[in-house]
């Protein structure tokens, strides 16, 4: 793994877990047993390292999700899977909230990582949008809005309830606000 690997990986292992403002460079350097010159020639300035570390969040997300979706068939089955992904995720010992979320939380002025935060929200939709024109229900793409907007706050809900049956419940009304038969969604293990 290369400095600039390195540092994004423990940036993105801090950031995670205590949040952006509260890790500060000088602890990700040290961390990543690297120097000031080499993190500060990878990234002009801390924030440049968010935006890059929310890039990686996402191809990271993105590659799981859809890995996790290559065997499925099924539209109906897909969307489960969504959700099935999503409470793995949340009851893993890496879950700490949204990345995305956060960023926008404690960075709302900062165009770049607003940017990269609603495109990783916006890929969300879309792919939720291809399934509903499989399923076939009207206005994919607002469904689509409507459920990625409801993982949103089963993100938040997860992190203050950790509860399967809270998640599991909100499922079974997403499928019933669809028209889609009701299977519950696999328990975290």
């Amino acid at each position: 793994m290369s400095k600039r690997d390195d540092i994004l990986s423990t940036a993105l292992r801090l950031f995670n877990e205590h949040g952006y403002q509260a890790v500060g460079v000088d602890t990700i350097r040290d961390e990543a047993n690297v120097s000031k010159m080499t993190l500060y020639n990878h990234f002009k300035n801390k924030d440049k390292l968010v935006e890059e570390v929310l890039k990686l969040r996402h191809q990271q997300f993105k590659d799981s999700l859809e890995a996790s979706l290559d065997s499925i068939t099924g539209a109906n089955e897909k969307l489960r899977e969504v959700f099935n992904w999503h409470t793995r995720w949340f009851f893993s010992p890496d879950f700490f909230g949204c990345m995305f979320i956060r960023a926008t939380g404690e960075y709302h002025n900062a165009e770049g990582m607003v940017l990269i935060s609603k495109e990783h929200k916006q890929w969300v939709a879309r792919l939720l949008e291809d399934i509903f024109y499989e399923i076939v229900v009207d206005d994919p793409a607002s469904v689509a809005r409507f459920f990625q907007t409801t993982l949103d706050g089963m993100i938040i809900n997860a992190s203050i309830f950790n509860s399967f049956e809270r998640i599991n419940e909100v499922w079974q009304i997403l499928c019933r606000y669809v028209g889609l038969p009701y299977e519950p969604l696999q328990p975290p293990r």
